[in-house]
This record gives structure tokens, C-alpha cells and sequence, in this order.
């Protein structure tokens, strides 16, 4: 399959080079390419980069004080960096995924009857489950 690459410029949150990993968590890849990091959750594990299903919006991402003004900063969560893929249009109306400097939320449950049981999104921003004691 050929894939054209189409340079957009999206509120300097594209950033050149950016190689879509995150050392933090531990990530996988599927059979299509798609990079996946793993929650402690089973069924919410969230896209890092790869098919824009699942991937974010390029107008979703915010930096992380933005986050923190309408998520907050207490309780069993914190805003964490993610450092993937989001979406946009191109300007012929494909679709095509960028590099991103971004964060999501990490959320710590006390055990796993807690956990939801597909991958979460609050305001655009991916939500990445954690375990006590995993």
C-alpha cells in the first residue's frame, strides 16, 4: 500500500521527527502497524500511532496546564505525556495521522472490578488505566 505524507501545521503541536513512542508505558504492536500502549485494564488499551481510528484529533490535543484547568489535580489521576498520533484532514479532505507532543490522563483504580470496559476519552484526551499493585 502506498502512503502519501502531507505536511500540516496544526497550532505547533506537530512536531517534525517526533518518532510516536513513550518510554513511560509499555506498548505493542498489532498485526496492522498500529502501536498500542497498555493499560491494567483488559479491552482499554489506547492507540499511540498508527490508523487514525482511536487516534485523537489534532484539536483535542492540549498541553497539559490546559488539561489540568478543566480535569484538575487531584484525586487518583494525573496528566501524563502520551507523545503519539492524532488525526487531521488534509486540505483534499483525506485523512492523515501527525506526530505529536501530547498528554493523557492516567487514572489509578484500587483493583480491577473497577475498570471500565472499553478505552475512555475525557475532552479528546486518551485515558490510560492503572492497577493498584500491578
Amino acid at each position: 500500500m502506498k502512503r502519501t505524507i502531507i505536511a500540516v501545521i496544526v497550532s505547533a503541536v506537530v512536531v517534525a521527527g517526533c518518532t510516536a513512542e513513550n518510554s513511560d508505558f509499555e506498548t505493542y504492536t498489532d498485526s496492522e502497524g498500529n502501536v498500542w500502549i497498555v493499560s491494567d485494564c483488559p479491552n482499554t488499551d489506547q492507540t499511540l500511532s498508527g490508523n487514525p481510528d482511536g487516534l485523537p484529533h489534532v484539536s483535542s490535543v492540549q498541553t497539559r496546564e490546559e488539561i489540568e484547568v478543566w480535569y484538575g489535580t487531584e484525586g487518583n489521576s494525573v496528566i501524563v505525556p502520551r507523545n503519539g498520533e492524532a488525526w487531521d484532514r488534509a486540505a483534499d479532505g483525506s485523512v492523515a495521522v501527525f506526530p505529536v507532543e501530547d498528554f493523557m490522563i492516567e487514572v489509578t483504580l484500587d483493583d480491577a472490578s473497577q475498570c471500565p470496559s472499553m478505552p475512555s476519552m475525557n475532552n479528546g484526551v486518551q485515558i490510560i488505566y492503572r492497577i493498584v499493585g500491578d
